[in-house]
């Protein structure tokens, strides 16, 4: 593992260097599993009359996915089948997801409710012509270490398989890649390893495009987060510190482009393929392994190019 390195540019930036060692940071793919522990959404019965209301109570700035099913149901008549999907809008209140009411009047009946909901839409429809500014501040040139194609890559489930994993040095800057509305953020986290009590213990912020996706931006620094859930940021504006928070071998930013999918009787996070943009105009790429990505936005863009991994005793 060699040690996350960053450079001042003074403007244009040359390549300098014919091989490099491009380091594999390892992360954990869960990285964002606590959400429910401090997000304003809650699934309730409400009792009306001789049957019940299933409500979805939303506080937050996020649309929320939820499935509702039941079980061990006797004696009972739905207004519509389950299990139940629905988008939850954000900050909606109570948002009625069914009715139940007894099949035959004047006889007992009971159910439980059972749900799992996540933070998007999973009616959303990504934006084939989107792209995202590197996360860093102007000026900085990084390399990108766990990207889609990697042969050595931890990224292996849904939620993480396009996220990129960027090295860089605790405290650097993160900036948001594109326009959007801050929805979740966790701050609280302290301590970073490759322990399994570890997982899902990131400190991160989580931003909604207007097409509906998601921006995840993970592993950042205990106390690192500088915006709020509900707070409007454009691309560029500073949103928090970098780190090695959770499960983590080391300094870096975890980023990936998500959205929500119904998968069989659930719902699940996905990340998507996303390009970077840099220079102006811009010039649009692939993130990809062993890249030396160069954040600068004043002068024509110039994409990337992928240097090989260090020779044995270079």
């Amino acid at each position: 593992m060699i040690a996350a390195r960053h450079h001042e540019m003074p403007g244009d930036f040359v390549f300098k260097h014919a091989f490099i060692a491009v380091a594999i940071l390892l992360c954990s793919p869960g990285v964002f599993a606590d959400q429910r522990q401090n997000y304003p959404f809650s699934v309730e019965t409400v009792r009306e009359g001789s049957g019940h209301r299933i409500v979805a109570r939303n506080g937050g700035p996020a649309a929320v996915s939820v499935a509702v099913s039941i079980a061990d149901s006797r004696n009972v008549s739905a207004n519509r089948p389950f299990p139940v999907y629905a988008v939850v809008p954000a900050g909606s209140g109570t948002f009625e997801l069914a009715r139940i009411r007894p099949a035959v009047p004047g006889v007992g009946h009971g159910f439980r409710v059972r749900s799992t909901w996540l933070l998007g839409d999973f009616n959303a429809r990504p934006n084939p012509d989107a792209s995202y500014r590197l996360p860093y501040r102007d000026g900085l040139a990084f390399h990108i270490g766990q990207a889609p194609g990697s042969r050595a890559t931890t990224h292996t489930e849904p939620e993480s398989r396009y996220a990129v994993d960027i090295a860089m040095p605790e405290g650097t800057p993160v900036v948001a890649a594109r326009d959007g509305v801050v929805i979740y953020t966790e701050a609280r986290q302290v301590y970073g390893g490759q322990s399994p009590d570890l997982r899902n213990r990131a400190n991160a912020v989580r931003i909604r495009h207007a097409d509906g996706t998601m921006a995840l931006y993970a592993h950042l620094a205990h106390d690192g987060v500088q915006v709020y859930p509900g707070q409007l940021v454009t691309a560029g504006r500073q949103i928090g510190l970098s780190g090695s928070t959770g499960y983590s071998s080391g300094p870096h930013l975890h980023f990936a482009v998500q959205t929500v999918a119904r998968r069989g009787d659930g719902l699940t996070t996905v990340s998507l393929p996303f390009q970077f943009y840099v220079g102006n105009p811009p010039a649009v790429f692939s993130p990809r392994l062993g890249m030396y990505a160069a954040a600068q936005y004043s002068s024509p863009g110039r994409a990337p190019v992928v240097f090989a991994p260090a020779r044995p005793g270079q």
